[in-house]
């Protein structure tokens, strides 16, 4: 699993993906009279990594062998 960092607003809690985005929404928000107080970085939505392997999964205990196929 892995995750790309993010940048959230420190008054709202909205993330943006870059550093001009959530300028834009703190200088946006302040023009409207409301101070967010910045930006944290914090990790993003978790996903998988896929490597294209692929590898069986036993589904069951090893007398019947029975599973499916998975990709990495």
């Amino acid at each position: 699993m892995g995750s790309d960092w993010v940048y959230q607003c420190n008054g709202c809690g909205a993330q943006f993906a870059t550093v001009e985005e959530i300028n834009d929404h703190t200088w946006s928000e302040f023009d409207k009279g409301n101070d967010h107080g910045g930006y944290s970085m914090v990790s993003g939505e978790p996903y998988k990594h896929y490597t294209g392997e692929k590898y069986w999964v036993v589904d069951t205990p090893a007398q019947e062998e029975v599973g499916h196929w998975e990709y990495k």
